[in-house]
């Protein structure tokens, strides 16, 4: 019987070159950031860049990595940070159907790959969630190496552990949760299946998957305890794994039910099949485009608006401004203005807050009432489009001794007290920027 060839690497790393190529070209046609996160992202990129540090609670490794690729090409913050991010997909989806075909594959499986990709619901899966995505490559590395028979892999091992630790700590505890549990399950079985005549061995990957399952349900006890991700930390921690899992999942299906169908029917190894992914592809490009061109950008007025007041002397640049994340993110990206999103526990009377759902009516409720006939502007009160303004405390504070403006007091007030407070997760990122060499501007 003759032996499956191995899969060509040359055409492997080719493959994932292109690919994320591909995906890099496309992405720069489509507007960029749109999401809090992708904002994120590149407020980091910039404050890494200009001014050594992290502006939010993010796991260095990842970008790290970004500033030196940065670097080293010398693209500039958006083109750097997509190809990049296209390049970690593409590796994580190539290595996810090596992991289930090592051998040869034919000319649809690096199509399926493409496919796969291009998926339109999970598409922004690597600037959504890029040190997720990088956690992943690592994790599945540990997958495809994970074998304890040569003392290299002793190194091995452990190093790709470490360096999904470090790119994410809550995709690790899912992602490697699942290695620990697939590699438990197998070695348990096979230990189950030899028998000894003169004495019961031990199943030695049964305890060690039990031990694991033990540390594991541990550590979300201690989550819970210590409020690390903030109040009700095992909700939060399940719903970022879901909202992680449910666009992942998707093209990991593709992969896997492509890979069946191309080892069980022999029609889609055809030319005729090639001609018909290349279309799903295309269909895929066009979805995605044309639902990604009817996004607006959202902060653009009001950056503006801000930008604006400085240039008045609304707000000092010594005034501390509290935002939404996104927005702050946004607004440090584009302008390399500071603001905070996480609140203090303590507030200067100086200290503006934004506040949505006041409208311009009620602006001018609130000069009436402050300034009665003399009319003019509230000095510390900064109107940001129709329905939302800057609020500086010391104007809240002579606000509540008019009973008219009560609704609005209270609104203020709520918009301050829902803020996010700093929790034990930043204070463990901040700890491990500083270890990696960097500032933490949060």
């Amino acid at each position: 019987m003759r032996e499956p060839k191995s899969i060509s690497l040359p055409n492997f790393l080719f493959s994932i070159l292109v690919l994320a190529l591909s995906f890099t070209i496309f992405s720069l046609f489509r507007p960029f950031p749109i999401s809090e996160t992708e904002w994120e992202y590149m407020a980091n990129l910039r404050a890494l860049t200009e001014e050594g540090g992290f502006y939010s609670a993010k796991e260095p490794l990842p970008f790290v990595i970004l500033l030196f690729w940065k670097q080293i090409t010398g693209l500039n913050y958006i083109p750097a940070f997509l190809s990049l991010a296209g390049f970690f997909y593409s590796l994580f989806v190539h290595l996810f159907l090596l992991l289930l075909r090592r051998d040869s594959w034919g000319r649809n499986h690096y199509l399926l790959a493409f496919l796969a990709v291009f998926f339109p619901i999970s598409y922004s899966f690597p600037t959504e969630y890029f040190p997720e995505t990088v956690c992943l490559v690592f994790i599945l590395l540990v997958f495809l190496t994970f074998r304890m028979e040569k003392i290299t892999d002793l190194i091995v091992f452990p190093l790709l552990t470490l360096l999904a630790f470090f790119s994410s700590f809550t995709m690790f505890f899912l992602g490697f949760s699942f290695f620990v549990l697939f590699s438990g399950v197998r070695g348990a079985r096979k230990q189950a299946q030899k028998t000894s005549v003169f004495y019961k061995k031990k199943n030695v990957p049964f305890i060690m998957l039990t031990s694991y399952m033990g540390f594991f349900i541990l550590c979300l006890l201690l989550f819970s305890y210590f409020d690390f991700l903030g109040p009700h930390s095992i909700q939060s921690l399940a719903n970022e794994w879901w909202s992680i899992t449910k666009v992942v999942v998707l093209p990991l299906l593709v992969l896997g039910i492509g890979h069946i169908l191309l080892k069980t029917e022999k029609e889609l190894n055809t030319y005729t099949a090639s001609v018909v992914s290349l279309i799903l592809i295309a269909v895929s490009m066009f979805f995605i485009y044309r639902d990604l061109r009817k996004t607006e950008e959202p902060w653009e007025a009001k950056t503006t608006s801000i930008t604006k007041a400085y240039g008045q002397a609304s707000i000092l640049k010594s005034d501390p401004i509290y935002l939404p994340k996104e927005f702050s993110f946004a607004l440090y990206f584009l302008t390399k203005t500071k603001t905070h999103y996480l609140r203090n526990t303590t507030e200067s009377p100086k200290s503006f807050q934004y506040v949505t759902d006041i409208w311009s009516q009620d602006v001018i409720s609130i000069q009436k009432s402050l300034l009665g006939k003399k009319g003019g502007r509230v000095l510390g009160l900064v109107s940001l489009g129709e329905d939302s303004i800057l609020i500086q405390k010391s104007v809240l504070e002579r606000m509540k001794g008019y009973p008219a403006l009560s609704f609005l007091v209270k609104k203020i007030e709520d918009s301050w007290e829902s803020s996010p407070s700093l929790i034990p997760y930043h204070k463990y990122t901040r700890g491990l920027q500083e270890k990696f060499g960097y500032n933490s501007f949060y």
